[in-house]
């Protein structure tokens, strides 16, 4: 039996969940203007232990994600993650913060392109088949990038994430696009990628492991 807590914290939503063998089966998680990391992380991981009726020793590792987001959200989530690995003696995971968005969404053709907003106009963005397998590297892109022209040429694109994408940006693609906004990554849709990197010894060495930030 694999239980894994996975952690989620490179956005304002504030995520934990636990996983067994792939599937999860307790997540807490609360979305705030006012970053609430610092003071809701390790109240969270308790109270899912707790209704999870699982004592911390039973798990089996912990999974971060390692951005690319808030560099100072993340740093709270991969220092937890870190010290629960060192105390309990479990491995270290991680997944990037898009490919955990990457799992919101199911389509039956077309592209996958969360964003996670940057600063100013720019977001990290990275691109996805309908399988969900990256087929461009994590990037950061201006709205008004040639990139998003060019991958919208004749092709479905859907484009999500903590973003409010008004009237004018739109109007910048084409009339293959679809937009979905105030989407974050989420613990939960960690549970099925931990589990896979569980089972595959992808594990992050903890006393290097750093915030993935561009």
């Amino acid at each position: 039996m694999s239980l894994i807590l996975n952690l989620e914290t490179s956005t304002k939503n504030c995520s934990v969940s636990i996983s067994k063998n792939g599937i999860c089966i307790t997540s807490i998680e609360e979305c705030s203007e006012k970053y609430l990391h610092s003071e809701k992380l390790h109240t969270f991981i308790q109270y899912a232990i707790k209704i999870s009726k699982i004592d911390i020793n039973d798990l089996k590792s912990i999974c971060v994600s390692k951005g690319p987001g808030s560099y100072t959200s993340l740093r709270i989530g991969i220092s937890a993650a870190k010290g629960l690995c060192f105390s309990l003696g479990i491995p270290l995971l991680s997944l990037d913060s898009l490919t955990i968005m990457s799992q919101k969404i199911d389509i039956k053709d077309g592209f996958l392109l969360p964003m996670i907003h940057a600063k100013s106009d720019f977001f990290y963005t990275s691109l996805f088949n309908k399988s969900k397998n990256r087929i461009a590297p994590i990037s950061i892109k201006n709205i008004n990038d040639q990139y998003f022209r060019f991958i919208t040429k004749n092709q479905k694109v859907y484009f999500f994430g903590n973003v409010n994408f008004q009237e004018k940006e739109k109007s910048l693609l084409t009339d293959y696009f679809h937009f979905f906004s105030h989407i974050y990554p989420s613990a939960i849709d960690m549970s099925f990628l931990s589990y896979v990197k569980f089972c595959n010894k992808k594990f992050n060495k903890i006393e290097n492991f750093i915030p993935f930030y561009l």
